[in-house]
């Protein structure tokens, strides 16, 4: 884990040189066609490893008995409503149970953890959009995120979220492995804070579950 950190922290410096390069030759302006298109791919390529090196960073916390993330208690609604109007990997809709309590412990980390199955979305689906579903359920919030993509192979589903079932998962359709070791990584951001992810779901329904305790709002002090 420590090593793992150290690498992560190496490897941030020559990600952030070349953004910082990338930023520069696009305010220059470049005039050929071919090369404004080959700096966008740099600067796409460059946010994806430094979307990983946050997941990697994670999984070094974790190993090292540290909170992979630290994340706010809130309303899990609140956080994830505002999918629908943000730049999110694949196109969402969001549901939220009318009625239903959706105060979690730390609820901001559910932001991070959906973020990071609709990159799964747009890795592994043909037509790639997503459904998000907010609901309490036995002092828990869930939150479901389903696409029509392969579901993870039931024989599968124990190893999905550990550390020596990435290599089960890669190379099958059915394994929907994320870069990174997404699936992984999601696993120790919620065993921070409390919570689990499971898979579920058939072929053209597939379902990630994620159980975040149930806590009670924060009252503001009366005056």
């Amino acid at each position: 884990g420590n090593v793992l950190g150290l690498l992560v922290h190496d490897l941030r410096n020559p990600a952030a040189t070349i953004t910082a390069n990338a930023d520069f030759l696009q305010e220059v302006g470049l005039v050929d066609t071919d090369a404004v298109e080959a700096l966008q791919d740099v600067k796409l390529a460059v946010e994806e490893l430094r979307r990983g090196l946050d997941m990697l960073a994670w999984i070094s916390r974790w190993f090292t008995g540290q909170v992979p993330l630290e994340a706010a208690n809130g309303d899990a609604g609140v956080f994830l409503e505002r999918l629908e109007r943000a730049d999110t990997p694949v196109p969402v809709t969001v549901e939220l149970a009318e009625g239903d309590q959706l105060y979690a412990q730390g609820a901001q980390v559910a932001v991070e953890v959906v973020d990071l199955l609709l990159h799964n979305t747009r890795a592994n689906v043909a037509d790639p959009r997503a459904t998000v579903r907010l609901y309490a359920q036995a002092g828990h919030v869930v939150i479901e995120v389903q696409d029509e993509g392969e579901a993870i192979a039931p024989e599968l589903r124990p190893l999905a979220f550990t550390l020596e079932g990435q290599n089960a998962l890669k190379g099958r359709l059915d394994g929907r492995y994320s870069r990174f070791a997404g699936l992984f990584a999601a696993a120790v951001v919620l065993d921070g804070v409390g919570g689990t992810i499971e898979a579920d779901g058939e072929r053209g329904a597939a379902i990630f579950r994620i159980f975040l305790r149930a806590a009670r709002p924060t009252r503001r002090p009366s005056p």
